[in-house]
């Protein structure tokens, strides 16, 4: 979830806008929705789909079948590959997908923690290059696409790290502080944001504010590092306690700002390429909320009290387990079920639909280019 946010053509409909403006005299291009290339990660499926979208969906090609004992939650994108990782339950390792072949290049950790890694959410940085925490290591990797073992850069980081966010010459290890160790995945106390240099070398730790529990996400973007406190579970009946909350942090000085209520749990965090943080959230498991949130304003334009109502084709209620925006403003969601494929749906800004198809088996993550 750094994700890289910049408007990016499909290199064929841009040879039409080149053609098309050539013939025309009139001062003004050619308007309407851009098509734009949709990934979809099916966790239970063991597979990743994509799709192109116009005015509708379309899914192109077969998926790509990400073999025996997948079980990812989260992608990220550059221009020529994908990037994920599987648990510890599955052999700790991080898979590179070749957009363009649908090849599957496997990447191991090295010894002595290399079954045990289990790895965090991999981010690509501008350079291609992926970074990845170890939850179970308690370390931090890089890889690039083909590299047969991953280079540990630091040891001894955080105690559950969940996402590692490069921006410009640092990295920002998100660390959720929870007991892993002893089995329990409380919180050992609020969440942190370890600062490190490119090398590895520990700059600073923030603190999170005392009611920020359980970060698991963050996008650094219009000069601020914006954190999902996705918040706790009741131990006992692992109920949502509705605690969730995104915290900014200033890139600049570091500066904490106060945590912004989700009124729920966080579930994911997206950055869409319009420009807006797409999350969604839940008090039960069962149903989702789908949160808009302005990171230049600092402040929600669909927030816990007005959520966006994304609707199916019935005009029923989607339930988004992970949603983005297109750069257009449409948004595409995706739905979870283990017993059924989700739905890989199209709307408007407003959450109107538009379109929908099958998205595959479990699907937890969705991310457009």
């Amino acid at each position: 979830m750094i994700r890289r946010h910049s408007v990016r053509v499909h290199p064929l409909f841009l040879a039409l806008l080149v053609v098309l403006w050539a013939c025309d005299d009139s001062t003004t291009g050619p308007t309407g929705p851009i098509r734009e290339d949709v990934f979809v990660l099916n966790s239970t499926g063991q597979t990743m789909a994509s799709f192109s979208v116009l005015d509708a969906l379309e899914a192109v090609g077969s998926p790509t079948d990400m073999g025996a004992g997948f079980d990812g939650d989260a992608f990220d994108l550059t221009a020529g590959f994908a990037v994920t990782t599987v648990s510890s339950f599955g052999g700790s390792r991080i898979l590179f997908v070749d957009l363009a072949s649908g090849d599957v290049l496997t990447t191991s950790f090295p010894a002595p923690e290399s079954d045990l890694t289990n790895p965090s959410a991999a981010s690509f940085d501008a350079q291609g290059t992926a970074w990845v925490g170890g939850r179970g290591s308690d370390a931090i990797y890089r890889a690039s696409p083909g590299d047969p073992s991953a280079e540990r850069i630091a040891s001894g980081v955080g105690t559950f790290v969940e996402r590692v966010v490069p921006f410009e010459d640092r990295l920002y290890v998100v660390d959720a502080n929870i007991d892993d160790d002893g089995g329990s995945y409380q919180p050992l106390g609020p969440g942190r944001i370890i600062v490190l240099s490119r090398a590895g070398a520990e700059e600073a730790v923030i603190d999170l504010p005392p009611a920020a529990f359980n970060p698991t996400d963050a996008v650094a973007t219009a000069g601020s590092l914006v954190v999902l406190a996705a918040g706790t579970f009741d131990p006992t009946t692992y109920l949502p306690s509705n605690d969730g909350s995104l915290v900014a942090i200033d890139l600049e000085t570091g500066e904490v700002g106060s945590p912004l209520s989700l009124g729920a749990n966080g579930v994911s965090l997206e950055f869409g390429e319009d420009g807006f943080i797409y999350v969604t959230t839940t008090s039960d498991y069962q149903s989702l909320s789908l949160l808009r949130f302005d990171p230049v304003a600092g402040a929600f334009t669909r927030g816990p009290a007005d959520p966006i109502p994304v609707t199916g084709e019935d005009g029923g209620r989607v339930d988004c387990w992970s949603a983005t925006g297109l750069s257009d403003g449409r948004i595409v969601c995706v739905t979870f079920s283990f017993a059924e494929s989700g739905r890989l749906v199209l709307t408007d800004d407003g959450g109107g639909f538009i379109d929908e198809v099958a998205s595959g088996f479990g699907s937890t993550d969705v991310a457009s280019r």
